[in-house]
């Protein structure tokens, strides 16, 4: 099984790693820089999963650049670790790779990534999959793997249990992240759109963490009302989460004391491009297909328009 990392990110670069520093065939195609500064550095990984946070790893690696993938040997699969304003130029990028037989698995928030991808590759070439991480990269290009253990999702669209996803099971399984291998992964990546979209709305709408927000006047039924819109949307898709999944998810949007943030919010805090249509946009607009109501929904996507607007 040979896989092509797309992006040594926090996200990329800590599964690519960790694949990497198990033996397994993977190579990274990133942009030139980062390229030379892998095959002479090697990929740094800081921390261990439920181990010491400031043990510094070294792992060699293969480095590709674009101009290198025609000549490469074929891939197996293309682990699509990119953010969704990237995913157009990922698309031209990863073609070669894609043309000569490898399947597709993108790890990008929301849905809509899956139908940019069928269009261009077709359903056949994709596997559906997500991430949790709290990885991050520092300064120096090295990717704290942080405190939470890293875990990988994947399946195919249609639930089956194929040769190529069979062969990625095995690779990617004991490489000191939690590999999952699911037959519901469309249910399993709604579910995690209906969280993730109340999650950064709520941080944008309020201002502040899920702590802040649960202690502030009308903080708890906004968070509520927040769930309920996206769980709407994902229903009127066929994919409404099982009532104690969303009960779950209202708990940690409601805990007093928890200083968590959406990832988008704190890129936007931070100044940085957000996944805004991705994550919220595309909730919406199905939300307007469906005929559905999500005033919420749709007032946090005009605060991040703004917020987009202002960063051009």
């Amino acid at each position: 099984m040979r896989i092509l990392v797309v992006g040594a990110g926090a996200v990329g670069g800590l599964f690519g790693g960790q694949l990497a520093a198990h033996g397994r065939d993977v190579a990274f195609l990133v942009r030139p820089a980062r390229a030379a500064a892998l095959r002479t550095e090697g990929l740094q990984l800081i921390g261990t999963a439920g181990g010491p946070q400031d043990e510094v790893r070294t792992v060699p690696v293969v480095a590709l650049t674009v101009a290198d993938l025609p000549a490469a040997e074929p891939f197996d699969v293309v682990l699509l670790a990119v953010k969704a304003y990237g995913l157009d130029q990922a698309i031209a990028d990863i073609a070669p790779a894609m043309d000569r037989g490898a399947a597709v698995l993108p790890v990008l928030n929301g849905m809509r990534h899956l139908d940019v991808l069928t269009d261009r590759f077709g359903v056949e070439q994709l596997i559906g999959g997500f991430a949790f991480v709290s990885s991050y990269l520092d300064g120096q290009g090295r990717i704290s793997t942080g405190p939470v253990p890293a875990a990988l999702t994947y399946g195919e669209l249609d639930g089956s249990v194929t040769d190529r996803i069979g062969r990625f099971h095995a690779a990617a399984d004991g490489c000191g992240f939690r590999a999952t291998l699911t037959p519901t992964i469309r249910a399993d990546l709604w579910a995690k759109w209906v969280y993730l979209a109340a999650f950064a709305a709520l941080n944008v709408l309020t201002g502040g963490s899920t702590g802040e927000a649960a202690q502030a006047p009308g903080g708890p039924e906004t968070a509520a009302a927040l769930l309920t819109e996206s769980a709407s949307v994902a229903q009127a898709a066929g994919y409404r989460p099982p009532p104690d999944k969303l009960a779950r998810d209202l708990a940690i949007l409601t805990a007093v004391g928890s200083d968590n943030r959406a990832s988008m919010d704190k890129d936007r805090l931070a100044g940085r491009p957000v996944e805004n249509e991705a994550i919220i946009g595309d909730m919406v607009d199905r939300a307007t297909a469906a005929g559905l109501a999500v005033p919420l929904l749709r007032a946090t996507r005009a605060a991040l328009a703004i917020y987009a607007e202002r960063g051009r």
